[in-house]
């Protein structure tokens, strides 16, 4: 079963969805992501696992991070890269670094299904793909049970028979 999963697929209310300045797409605040995080798999662990530097400035102008979660009892790890959309507008490494971080942080839980409709609009849901999925295994136990039920009465039938 994918109850959890199929939590952090679920779409962001259209409330949440904030246009990108830089006209590049939508996206929900970082602090949205966190919470949706927290409310569906409680804690979990998030790291940077190293800083990107610009080449020529040697600002910071990305990170890798890792996020950890506990996912409808699997343990789950991903790592993503994040960037400092536009460096030279931020006064320091410390400012560029947070910008970074918002952004790993919000492309790591989309490796686990957070705000994936954002990206991929009506050309696939991961949402709507895990409810057909539970449909379908609603289905078949539903069978299976349906299935025992005929066969213990039939066996019943044949007990009755025999007596």
């Amino acid at each position: 079963m994918t109850e959890q999963l199929a939590q952090l697929a679920k779409p962001f209310p259209q409330s949440l969805i904030q246009k990108n300045p830089t006209g590049f797409g939508s996206y929900v605040k970082h602090s949205v992501v966190v919470e949706k995080l927290l409310a569906v798999v409680g804690p979990f662990d998030f790291r940077i696992v190293r800083e990107i530097r610009d080449a020529d400035t040697g600002h910071i102008c990305g990170v890798v991070a890792e996020l950890s979660a506990v996912i409808d009892n699997r343990l789950t790890t991903v790592q993503d890269a994040g960037d400092c959309e536009r460096p030279e507008n931020w006064p320091h490494d410390g400012a560029r670094m947070k910008d970074a971080v918002s952004d790993a942080l919000k492309r790591c839980a989309a490796r686990i299904g957070v705000g994936t409709h954002l990206w991929s609009a009506d050309q696939f849901r991961l949402d709507r793909a895990l409810e057909r999925n539970a449909e379908v295994e609603r289905d078949v136990q539903r069978a299976a049970r349906e299935d025992f039920l005929r066969e213990r009465e039939e066996r019943l039938e044949q007990q009755d028979g025999a007596a």
